[in-house]
């Protein structure tokens, strides 16, 4: 029998990773949900800006008038909320684990949805974007590491590429919908969509497994063992075995390798298991920023998730529409749509590539793309050539999603040990969360400061990140957790023993 390095994916790898992704696209619904209907959100219908009516025998205001500040603001507290997410995301993963926490931190789409949809004035408006963002940063620092931790190392980077993808098609969906829905209720009704992909993600997460490495990290091996021959065709027990290696600090491996079979009862290193799971518990941030070798590794992560923000993409999907006013007038919605489309046909692109081209190679081809299409954008826009910013801004998107849009999150998810991987995933994505508020709240004053020339920005940031890529991030493709850890320096790693250094 083949073992789970050569066997095929089962289909139901497959559903869990769909399944776990549901969150990335409430993300994309609540990315882009405001940028279709924002003259419906901010300016009643037949009266002058700022006048505010309201809906036949009710009290709700038809619009919510906003200066672009205040607007700039609402938009931005998304991704506020979406900081706050990740950061909580590392304790409550650690208490409930990925999957039972997923299904608890669902609650806040709920209520960002009735906040939102009831809003009366800017603060709750902004209030309800914060709460759809905690969940939303919840699920971007939580649903990639268990999708990373289930699946096998060959099909690892295209699974973690499906929670980029459906962050694409939300995006899409919602585009979609806001242009049936611009009007003075439609908009309310926009921002009551993020509560079905939640409840369907609330239904089906209970029938998923849980994390293998995260029960091992546990000391419930038996459980672990079950749920991973659930997970995998083939003969499981070379991984299985890896698995333990590693939490023991390699006590079992001798063990291993007279047992062919997998028969735990007579694993020596299981005691050595209990032991080490005891000492090793879930690392804390500041824990992890002591150890160097992690310390290190988490910083290089953080300025990936970094570039994915400061590149520009957000600025393009945030303003997308209000980008294209200029030159398409009342057509710049449908531009925005097409850039959307795009982006989703990339990304499944960069989910066939990840695995085949690898990690390193696709982050180096979207940076210095993204480069180039950012100064293309400014000489479009600064002599008004429309041809030249449609097509710009889609390729400027094309190679966003086949790099920088994708391969952050698979990255984040297997470069660490099972017992830092929270923690650092919530460093690196309240990162990329912050990064996403900056440019939200700023971009609309950029734009007015700099004109034309607004994209020079991001041309210069992302030559940057081409040359850093270049020099510090590590090939992780085809790889075991295992491998990577044995590569980048933690594998000999005992942290109770270097926390005590």
């Amino acid at each position: 029998m083949a073992d789970t390095q050569t066997a095929s994916l089962r289909p139901f790898v497959v559903l869990c990773a769909c399944v776990a992704s549901l969150g990335a696209l409430n993300n994309g619904i609540n990315t882009s949900a405001l940028n279709i209907p924002a003259d419906q959100i901010r300016n009643c219908p037949a009266v002058a800006p700022g006048v505010v009516t309201f809906y036949p025998n009710s009290g709700l205001p038809e619009c919510i008038p906003m200066s672009s500040w205040i607007w700039g603001v609402a938009s931005g507290a998304y991704a506020l909320g979406g900081l706050v997410g990740a950061v909580v995301s590392a304790p409550i993963s650690k208490r409930f684990g990925r999957r039972d926490s997923m299904i608890l931190m669902n609650v806040t789409f709920f209520i960002g949805a009735v906040l939102l949809a009831t809003s009366t004035a800017s603060a709750q408006f902004a209030f309800g974007r914060v709460f759809v963002g905690i969940g939303a940063g919840f699920m971007t620092a939580t649903a990639p590491p268990y999708i990373a931790e289930i699946a096998p190392p060959n099909f690892r980077g295209a699974l973690c590429t499906c929670f980029q993808l459906l962050i694409t098609v939300g995006i899409l969906l919602i585009q979609c919908i806001g242009l049936g829905l611009r009007s003075s209720w439609g908009w309310r009704v926009i921002c009551v969509i993020t509560v079905g992909p939640a409840i369907l993600q609330m239904a089906c997460l209970p029938l998923l497994p849980r994390s293998p490495r995260w029960l091992l990290s546990q000391n419930r091996v038996h459980e672990a063992r079950a749920e991973l021959l659930r997970l995998r065709n083939g003969d499981i027990d070379n991984e299985f075995n890896d698995m333990l290696s590693h939490f023991t600090h390699g006590a079992t491996r001798g063990a291993a390798s007279d047992n062919e079979k997998g028969d735990l009862d007579s694993f020596t290193g299981l005691d050595a298991l209990a032991e080490a799971t005891s000492q090793d518990q879930t690392l804390s941030i500041r824990q992890i920023m002591s150890i160097p070798v992690l310390a290190k590794l988490s910083i290089k992560i953080m300025i990936v998730h970094m570039a994915c923000q400061l590149t520009g993409i957000n600025a393009i999907m945030y303003y997308s529409t209000s980008i294209f006013q200029g030159s398409f007038g009342d057509q710049a919605v449908y531009v925005a749509i097409g850039v959307s489309v795009l982006n989703v046909v990339m990304t499944v692109i960069a989910l066939g590539l990840i695995d085949r081209l690898g990690r390193k190679k696709l982050l180096l081809i979207s940076s210095s793309c993204m480069c180039v299409f950012s100064v293309l954008i400014t000489i479009g826009l600064r002599y008004d050539v429309a041809p030249l910013q449609v097509v710009c801004v889609m390729l400027f998107v094309a190679s966003f999603a086949v790099g920088l849009g994708a391969i952050p999150f698979a990255l984040t998810s297997e470069v660490y040990p099972t017992y830092a991987v929270s923690a650092a995933s919530s460093m690196a994505l309240t990162t990329n969360w912050l990064c996403n508020f900056i440019i939200g709240l700023i971009f609309p004053t950029l734009q007015s400061a700099c004109g034309a020339y607004v994209f020079l920005i991001f041309a210069c940031l992302t030559l940057a990140v081409f040359f850093f890529v270049l020099v510090f991030i590590p090939e992780t493709r085809m790889k075991t957790i295992e491998e990577i850890g044995r590569m980048v320096g933690w594998a000999d790693i005992h942290p109770a023993t270097a926390l005590r250094h």
